[in-house]
């Protein structure tokens, strides 16, 4: 049986102050035409080395980003958090503020889903928020 993890709910203000940090098994390389592209290692279970006696499995995947990809890509360095990326982001590409943040929070959502970045979150706040939603009670 399989347990899926469930993730902690944060806040708006959780979400903000996470800073997004890169998986380091993955590379990445410069394409044309200034694109980044990001070599992620195929990750390999029991079933992978079966299958890949049989048929023929890439040992990696290669994913193209753009200019805007490119840069946020590289400001997930575990120093910037998300809220200082939309202010940054909406300032150098001259995008409205919200439409920076409902992009970007896509975009990372998506890296997040593909394990290619991870976030570093305040203990502190996830502990009061998990208090407060009434998932974790105090005695």
């Amino acid at each position: 049986m399989i347990v899926k993890r469930k993730r902690p709910k944060l806040t708006r203000e959780g979400t903000l102050s996470a800073k997004p940090i890169r998986n380091q098994a993955v590379e990445e390389t410069r394409g044309d035409k200034g694109s980044l592209i990001l070599i992620v290692p195929v990750r390999k279970d029991r079933w992978f080395g079966i299958l890949s006696r049989i048929l023929y499995f890439p040992r990696e995947k290669k994913i193209s980003l753009d200019e805007i990809g490119a840069w946020v890509w590289h400001k997930c360095d575990g120093k910037a958090s998300v809220g200082e990326m939309i202010g940054k982001l909406a300032g150098e590409f001259k995008v409205n503020p919200k439409e920076a943040e409902v992009s970007l929070l896509g975009f990372l959502r998506k890296l997040a889903d593909k394990r290619l970045i991870g976030f570093l979150i305040d203990t502190q706040m996830a502990a009061d928020t998990v208090a407060r939603d009434g998932v974790l009670k105090q005695s």
